[in-house]
């Protein structure tokens, strides 16, 4: 079933309809407002697209490097049951 949800992000008010739960989507405003500050703070981009922009490129940084971390711990995981393995048998 899917929820909508009204945020507000970067003075934009925006309808969402996700089938996360309400919760879910809150949590992403936040960590987005979060991001939205600390770019804000760092930096003399005024303009909101530029700021908004600046954001996403932050945060799909961001997923890149944890999806690198969890492809790495995986391939470590896999390494390790197969020696776990080998000693067992």
């Amino acid at each position: 079933m899917k929820n909508v949800v009204e945020l507000s992000i970067l003075g934009q008010k925006l309808a969402i309809q996700s089938t996360e739960s309400e919760e879910h989507v809150r949590g992403v405003e936040s960590y987005l407002a979060e991001k939205i500050e600390e770019v804000r703070g760092g930096t003399k981009a005024v303009a909101t697209l530029d700021l908004a922009l600046i954001v996403a490129l932050n945060v799909a940084g961001e997923l890149i490097k944890t999806r690198q971390t969890l492809q790495s711990i995986e391939k470590r995981s896999g390494e390790l049951a197969k020696t776990i393995q080998g000693v067992i048998e």
